[in-house]
């Protein structure tokens, strides 16, 4: 399509808009409104300050052109860690800046404090190898 638009001297069509956070997944922005950040010519928006300074703190963890299209043209940094959303809090992405325990011998990562200590005192109730895949593999 980007070819044929090339050939035929159309402008290539822009990405879908963002809908919702990086950060806070199932957080919708506002492009008018919300929270703004830009990464290499991309306009990042963000549900608030909070997630602004997670992503200003540690980008690679929050760059994913599932939720900002505009970021599937470029060739992003791989995140230093395979986790990639929290146990407690499942719509939230982490970082290895985050929070975070020793679980059965690896480190899981949290949004925030009080998501790890609602793991410390349940952590089998949270301990999902769908979203943890750095827990050892059962034999």
């Amino acid at each position: 399509m980007l070819l044929l638009a090339l050939l035929l001297g159309a402008p290539p069509a822009d990405p879908p808009a963002q809908k919702f956070c990086p950060v806070m997944t199932t957080d919708e922005i506002d492009p008018k409104a919300s929270a703004a950040v830009e990464y290499k010519g991309v306009k990042i928006y963000f549900c608030c300050d909070q997630c602004v300074g997670k992503f200003k703190r540690d980008p690679a963890a929050y760059l994913d052109p599932k939720f900002v299209p505009g970021l599937a043209k470029l060739e992003l940094p791989k995140r230093d860690i395979e986790q990639v959303y929290c146990p407690v809090l499942k719509d939230r992405k982490v970082s290895s800046k985050d929070p975070s325990v020793t679980y059965q011998g690896v480190k899981v990562y949290f949004y925030n404090d009080l998501a790890r200590q609602r793991f410390e005192k349940d952590p089998e109730r949270y301990a999902d190898p769908a979203i943890l895949p750095q827990l050892p593999k059962k034999k």
